[in-house]
């Protein structure tokens, strides 16, 4: 039924734009609403007007904002939010935050011919031995997650590997915050009644303070307007109650290993090229870029995370991925060299995760809230 979790849970929603608590509109406030909805009195927040009647709604105590819930998702953006029209305020999403809602409803999530999200096949190395190497990394975050009764994703998208299914497995709901319609009705496809889903923004989580017990944000922060990011760090640890833990994974701006790497890369190829016999085949020119949208993406630096993340939080430093994709591609593979470089990073990761973290491209942030 589609209000059964909704109504489990509606204790610790929270309006993104006051804070108030949430409940369920009753049968004659939906009517009443609908009335307003039909006489165009009743308006989103950034001045659109509703283009179904509500069902399923929920409402601060005055209801001077309302919420709709459509397929089990219940439509938590402050522009999304119902009020009367004579309160109307212009649109509050950033044109970064357009951006990167846009590249995911009308792409990311799209599954190309070969049956993966666009996403996946755009972003991470598809190849068996990389994808192995991907899924060594995903245990990592596992690890970190120790259960409870709400685990919060946020920006969990289509929940596109099934290792990050996993992380459901020790915590009673599994709550999904997106703002992409179409990544949310992909996540409650797989997780069905056993989880929660939240259109909403990381920079304004519709929940209660200290009312979960972990939280996880893979690859989101940095797609997060730069001056945002604290911020949104901020608000995964806002929302977590004391002792527990939150999960970031990031990725550096730039890599000191990558860096190295790809320089004496580089060298060797030069030397390589100077041995050659002339006269020998040209390498072809490299294939053109595919028609992708705009992808919002500002990395920082390991100064920002010192200054903004582990200051203020007690942040720890740990790596997800040391090898960025291209270092992946180029280094990886099934044959001799490409396995022994394969193990060796792995090693490395596994031993120094603090270093690894720091000097290789995919570090993990982990938070843990103070108990007191």
């Amino acid at each position: 039924m589609e209000s059964e979790t909704i109504t489990r849970c509606v204790g610790i929603l929270r309006c993104p734009i006051t804070g108030a608590s949430l409940s369920i509109l009753s049968p004659e406030e939906l009517a009443e609403s609908n009335r307003y909805l039909a006489a165009r009195t009743l308006l989103h927040r950034d001045g659109t007007p509703a283009r179904t009647p509500l069902t399923f709604a929920l409402g601060t105590p005055q209801r001077s904002e309302i919420y709709r819930v459509e397929d089990s998702i219940v439509w938590l953006l402050t522009d999304l939010a119902l009020v009367a029209a004579s309160t109307i305020q212009s649109g509050t999403i950033a044109a970064e935050r357009k951006v990167v809602q846009s590249f995911y409803d009308d792409y990311g999530w799209l599954k190309a011919e070969t049956g993966l999200f666009n996403d996946t096949a755009e972003f991470l190395a598809t190849r068996a031995y990389t994808q192995s190497y991907q899924q060594y990394c995903n245990g990592r975050i596992g690890r970190e997650l120790s259960g409870g009764k709400y685990l919060v994703d946020v920006a969990s998208g289509a929940i596109p590997h099934a290792e990050y299914l996993e992380f459901s497995r020790h915590y009673d709901v599994r709550i999904c915050v997106d703002f992409s319609i179409r990544a949310l009705r992909e996540a409650r496809a797989k997780l069905g009644d056993a989880g929660l889903y939240l259109l909403g923004d990381i920079t304004r989580l519709p929940l209660a303070s200290g009312a979960v017990d972990d939280v996880i944000s893979l690859h989101t922060i940095y797609h997060v307007p730069q001056t945002e990011q604290t911020a949104a760090v901020d608000e995964l640890v806002r929302v977590t109650k004391p002792g527990g833990r939150v999960v970031i994974v990031y990725v550096w701006a730039s890599s000191v290993a990558m860096n190295f790497s790809f320089a004496l890369r580089r060298k060797l190829g030069r030397i390589k090229h100077a041995l050659r016999p002339k006269g020998g085949p040209v390498a072809s020119a490299p294939p053109s870029a595919s028609d992708i949208p705009p992808l919002y993406f500002s990395p920082q630096n390991h100064n920002w995370f010192a200054r903004e993340i582990a200051s203020r939080h007690g942040a720890k430093l740990r790596v997800w991925s040391a090898a960025s994709l291209l270092f992946q591609l180029h280094f990886f593979s099934d044959r001799g060299f490409g396995r022994l470089t394969l193990a060796l990073v792995k090693k490395l990761e596994d031993f120094f995760p603090r270093l690894a973290g720091r000097y290789g491209q995919y570090p993990m942030f982990v938070i843990d809230k103070p108990s007191s």
